[in-house]
């Protein structure tokens, strides 16, 4: 195993052996000032971190950073953001290699370790937001290296189709091959490649994932009336069934609808949003969940929660806003909460494992929050309900 993960893995043991002696946090205040407390916390004077000093997550994670990176525009933390970038686009380019996780101490590195795809393109994803097209310019070469190195190692050139194997990816703990959710992220590095230069007025970026055509090929692999959970598991999973809408990969408002429902027929968002599928035996899982089981099984995840919220809004505006309006009670109660157990009663926890409960995550939730409270949080498609 690599040695910064065991390192890692020893400092969040002995966080739940404090939270076992001790208990959680307690939190009080609203909603709103537990989310802006919990911001101001993961940000250490140089970048955003996951969770702050005390927490689980003390690093830069470019899958949960690029979650959060419009929210934290949106809420008034650009120099913050644009700061974040320049940290860990120096830190990469020192290294030589982008992955996903950024150590305060030593080599970038990836959970499990293997190449994650979701690390590659989420990054871009925040550099194009932040709209600082310096860290671009100065850092050209390498970007375009590791667009190269994403082609070489996740598509498969012959057929234009993710490789058959699994990667590191949201869902870390689960072994699935040519997943739905790694074809996504090929997609949206796909068009954030597109939009950097289009910011750019010329090609900043080469796009060398365009000639693919990967959005037809994952709709015609993966869509049977919902996003499969991969190219052979016809598994109805949240995750491939919210994010391709969530980041605009795909903008078809019938299939979004078809998602949501499907999501709503399986409880997903039962007893509240969301669930990665409902309990599955015949699910692989990587080795190291023997450590925290269940862990990713039929948990309630945050960060599923409020991209899930955020596109029911833009057709079911008032079951949005309950669903919400519950979340902001449970975030008054026991903080931004990483994962909750299956019955939704508490934070989960294993003998070696504690979850974390001041997560950056807020940010989306608070910026969501405030979305819906002034624009009713429509956004496009309007007009189209989810009965109609």
């Amino acid at each position: 195993m690599n040695i910064y993960i065991m390192r890692e893995a020893v400092r969040i043991f002995k966080r739940n052996l404090r939270i076992k002696s001790n208990g959680y946090e307690k939190f009080s205040g609203t909603d709103e000032e537990i989310c802006r407390n919990i911001i101001s916390r993961c940000w250490n004077g140089k970048y955003f971190q996951v969770s702050p000093d005390n927490g689980n997550y003390p690093l830069f994670y470019s899958r949960d950073f690029g979650m959060c990176c419009d929210a934290l525009i949106k809420l008034g933390y650009k120099d913050e953001v644009i700061s974040t970038l320049k940290y860990a686009i120096e830190g990469y380019a020192d290294n030589g290699y982008l992955a996903l996780i950024i150590p305060k101490e030593g080599k970038p590195f990836n959970f499990p370790d293997f190449y994650s795809p979701d690390g590659t393109a989420y990054f871009l994803r925040s550099l194009r937001m932040a709209g600082d097209l310096s860290l671009v310019v100065n850092h050209r070469e390498f970007l375009n290296k590791e667009i190269m190195f994403f082609e070489e190692v996740v598509i498969d050139k012959d057929i234009g189709f993710i490789k058959n194997q699994n990667f590191s990816g949201m869902r870390d703990h689960a072994v699935v091959r040519r997943s739905c959710y790694d074809m996504v992220m090929a997609c949206m590095l796909s068009d954030e490649i597109e939009r950097i230069n289009l910011l750019a007025g010329r090609e900043l970026l080469s796009n060398l994932l365009k000639k693919y055509k990967l959005k037809n090929t994952l709709i015609k692999n993966y869509w049977k009336d919902y996003f499969m959970n991969s190219a052979s598991d016809p598994s109805i999973t949240s995750h491939c069934n919210v994010f391709p809408y969530y980041l605009d990969v795909i903008d078809d408002l019938d299939m979004m609808i078809k998602s949501i429902r499907k999501i709503q027929q399986e409880k997903l968002d039962i007893p509240f949003p969301l669930k990665y599928e409902n309990y599955n035996p015949r699910r692989k899982f990587i080795l190291e969940e023997i450590f925290v089981s269940g862990w990713e099984r039929n948990t309630l995840w945050g960060f599923l929660a409020i991209p899930y919220i955020d596109i029911l809004s833009r057709v079911d505006l008032n079951e949005a806003k309950k669903k919400l309006e519950d979340y902001g009670r449970l975030i008054e109660k026991n903080g931004m909460v990483e994962v909750y157990t299956p019955d939704g009663t508490k934070p989960y926890s294993s003998s070696f494992y504690s979850a974390e409960t001041s997560i950056i995550w807020a940010a989306m939730y608070l910026e969501l929050k405030l979305r819906l409270k002034s624009e009713g949080g429509m956004r496009r498609w309007r007009s189209k309900r989810m009965d109609a």
